[in-house]
């Protein structure tokens, strides 16, 4: 199964998390240890290199830890800045024979034009599974489609056109909403992607009527 765009955002969002995480537990147990190991001790001395009260702390001889610590994050942040560009190329990139649909967004609703020229207002229909090429576009104001449930968000601008894309496995109906103020109409600005199994989409859309 190809990878959609909610693959590449849970997968994304799954290694930031991780990696998060594990950098916290390190810290944290790295600090443990300096408080268990610099406790004050009746008993015995205190260690050479334990900070005092008032005084700065000593400098310390070598910069093994220094070093260690940079390379770790430098690593970190790399493997990061390199997996976010490699998600955004793969979400630039739709798969080879999307199908391809045209969106309008005005105050306030959406209108969507497909390969064969017909139009729709306010529903989107796709089959399930294939690739969908969204050119989206707006004929007034600043607009933003978004279907949150899909991880999708484009902005829909006067006069430019900006391209997303998406593949949805599972039949339904998910909210289109607006996610740019965009007038008094900006709440109810909602439209409905209706995925639904291939024949059935293939039936539909060789019944429709274009003029």
């Amino acid at each position: 199964m190809v990878a959609t765009t909610v693959d590449i955002f849970t997968s994304l969002w799954s290694i930031f998390s991780t990696l998060g995480v594990l950098v916290g537990v390190v810290v944290m147990a790295y600090m443990v240890y300096l408080i268990v190991r610099n406790r004050a001790k009746p008993e015995g001395p205190e260690p050479e290199d334990a900070p005092k009260p008032g005084e700065l702390p000593r400098e310390q001889k070598g910069a093994k830890k220094l070093l260690i610590s940079v390379i770790l994050s430098a690593s970190i942040v790399l493997t990061l800045i390199s997996l976010t560009f490699i998600a955004l190329d793969n979400l630039d990139r739709p798969p080879a024979g999307a199908m391809e649909v045209k969106v309008i967004a005005f105050q306030w609703g959406w209108k969507f034009i497909y390969p064969n020229g017909y139009e729709s207002i306010g529903e989107l229909r796709i089959p399930r599974g294939t690739p969908v090429k969204l050119y989206v576009t707006s004929q007034d104001v600043f607009h933003n489609m978004g279907i949150i449930s899909l991880r999708l968000k484009v902005d829909a601008i006067p006069g430019k056109t900006n391209i997303a894309w998406t593949r949805v496995y599972e039949t339904g109906v998910y909210d289109i909403r607006c996610f740019e103020l965009c007038g008094d109409g900006h709440g109810v600005m909602i439209g409905k992607l209706v995925v639904m199994d291939p024949e059935e989409f293939n039936s539909w859309y060789s019944s429709l009527q274009v003029s």
